[in-house]
């Protein structure tokens, strides 16, 4: 099954409106398996981030933040239909769950390389890139350390 330029540009659309609605919810982020495949990696190209191998522990690393969540725009997007794959910068605003406060703006960059899998196409790998913000400026780690002190009962 390969998809069409314009077949992937409403997969793509779709996919953002998605992770958008689901993709930090913990009672429907399973909605997401329609566009990650079983063996999903996060190939994150940051320092002191690490790969991740598989869809379910890709959804605990967007589970791990409940009180900061990211909504995605995609900006520009690359597609090559031949390969089945595109590219993404993304603007991504960074909200506090409660109080719907924007915290912070950050872009990136992210390729996408979509494989079949069950006679539906869903995403390989996402190669991710991040822009670094200004030093002092509030960063993503931030506003997730609130969380993560939490789980790790430091708080």
């Amino acid at each position: 099954m390969k998809l069409t330029y314009d077949e992937m540009l409403a997969w793509i659309k779709e996919y953002f409106d998605a992770f958008n609605l689901y993709g930090q919810d913990p009672d429907e982020i399973h909605r997401m398996d329609e566009y990650f495949s079983k063996d999903f990696v996060f190939n994150p190209f940051i320092a002191h981030v690490g790969k991740v191998y598989s869809r379910d522990d890709w959804y605990k690393v967007l589970l791990s933040h409940p009180s900061g969540v990211e909504t995605l725009t995609p900006e520009d997007l690359v597609i090559d239909e031949r390969r089945q794959t595109f590219v993404a910068q993304i603007k991504a605003e960074l909200s506090d769950r409660d109080t719907k406060e924007l915290l912070l703006t950050k872009r990136y960059l992210a390729r996408y390389p979509l494989l079949e899998e069950d006679g539906a196409m869903k995403i390989e790998r996402l190669d991710f890139f991040w822009e670094v913000l200004p030093a002092g400026a509030l960063e993503i780690d931030d506003v997730f350390e609130r969380d993560w002190k939490k789980q790790r009962g430091e708080e």
